[in-house]
């Protein structure tokens, strides 16, 4: 049987990467994006490349319901997903930690810490009626700009409390399969 592949963040770069590298090992591939068009192309690039069935997904919201709808969705398509790989992030970039609004910051979080928690918790759904599967939080680091006077965001708190509910979340999936 095939298994199939959501990778978040994945219409270019190193989420592109990701998914090109399941698709070379046959795996059916589901990619998501904040832009339509990007998903639905690199859904189609894949396919055709590499033979598998593809099909992208826009994220524009990050609220729950979105996240059900994805997975229902491909659900509908006859998949159940077998690998979900976080990869999508806000950085914040050009966010100034000393005077960002509370707004703007919880943006970084809703996308970096509740998108992901919603994701996984609707892959862990379908992974426990399969038996199993993987979930995969890319992470991401930051340092600390403080050049020509600006700190940037994400700065070293929402960086370590990012990466530690990523870890609580693939702990608690783990002991609950």
């Amino acid at each position: 049987m095939t298994k199939s592949v959501l990778i978040t963040g994945g219409c270019y770069g190193t989420g592109y990467a990701i998914a090109a590298r399941f698709a070379q090992e046959g795996y059916h591939i589901f990619v998501s994006g904040r832009d339509k068009e990007k998903a639905d192309a690199a859904a189609a690039a894949l396919a055709k490349k590499y033979g598998v069935y593809a099909k992208g997904y826009q994220t524009a919201s990050f609220e729950q319901n979105e996240a059900e709808e994805i997975f229902a969705d491909i659900k509908n398509h006859g998949y159940s997903i077998d690998c979900l790989v976080l990869n999508a992030a806000n950085l914040g970039i050009g966010q100034d930690s000393l005077t960002v609004d509370i707004g703007d910051f919880m943006g970084v979080y809703k996308i970096n810490v509740a998108w992901n928690f919603m994701m996984a918790r609707e892959a862990a759904k379908q992974m426990k009626n399969a038996g199993g599967g993987s979930i995969v939080f890319i992470t991401w680091y930051n340092v600390i700009d403080s050049s020509n006077g600006r700190y940037m965001i994400p700065f070293s708190f929402l960086s370590t409390f990012s990466s530690a509910v990523d870890c609580g979340l693939v702990y608690w999936y783990y002991i609950n399969k």
